[in-house]
């Protein structure tokens, strides 16, 4: 089943003007279906989602977390260093609240970005 372009333009239009409004798990949820789906993330909509996550990094859970930093690890998207500062930060914070298979999201997500974790969260 291939998904309607027009429909698709849609979606990351309204997802980029409506981006502030979105709360962790959309943030996670949505660049996570974008990278499942294959799809390059536009780049309006990457910066709005990268502006807004970065925001609101200290509400994010782990599975959020893992999600969303194994989607930008799986799109290739050049993370931006505030956001994968805050994120290791809130990784750090929730490490023992986290699940076996969002470490395993985690930590792949970081080496596939060439990331060395701070010393707290391994």
């Amino acid at each position: 089943v291939k998904v309607d372009k027009g429909l698709m333009e849609a979606m990351v239009g309204r997802a980029t003007t409506t981006a502030g409004k979105f709360k962790p798990q959309q943030v996670a949820n949505l660049l996570w279906a974008m990278a499942t789906m294959g799809v390059v993330l536009p780049s309006a909509l990457e910066g709005a989602m990268v502006k807004r996550a970065t925001a609101i990094a200290g509400d994010f859970k782990p599975q959020e977390v893992s999600s969303l930093m194994w989607a930008l690890a799986t799109t290739a998207v050049k993370v931006d260093r505030k956001l994968l500062k805050a994120f290791i930060k809130r990784a750090t914070e929730t490490v023992a609240e986290f699940k076996p298979q969002e470490i395993a999201n985690l930590v792949w997500a970081l080496g596939t970005m060439g990331v060395n974790p701070e010393a707290g969260l391994l």
